[in-house]
């Protein structure tokens, strides 16, 4: 894991109301800890994007694989790999 820095930023109070609200955290979770979560989402998101633009699956054969990787699982196989 990369080294920790604490950073300050100065965000408008109601993003961050907002973003609790969508995330479902609670009011005793701290704003940072809200505002890392919001983070790490939109960072696994554009990571997501990358793969998905590399892989040079069409949309339909990455639904396909992605269901039956998912029946597979109900079923209790064993997944290759």
């Amino acid at each position: 894991m990369a080294d920790i820095a604490k950073v300050t930023v100065e965000l408008n109070a109601g993003d961050v109301a907002r973003a609790r609200a969508r995330l479902g955290a609670g009011p005793d979770e701290p704003d940072a800890a809200v505002v890392q979560r919001v983070l790490n989402s939109y960072l696994l998101r554009a990571l997501l994007n990358d793969v998905n633009a590399r892989s040079g699956l069409s949309d339909e054969e990455a639904m396909e694989i992605a269901v039956e990787e998912q029946r597979a699982v109900r079923a209790g196989r064993e997944l290759p790999g």
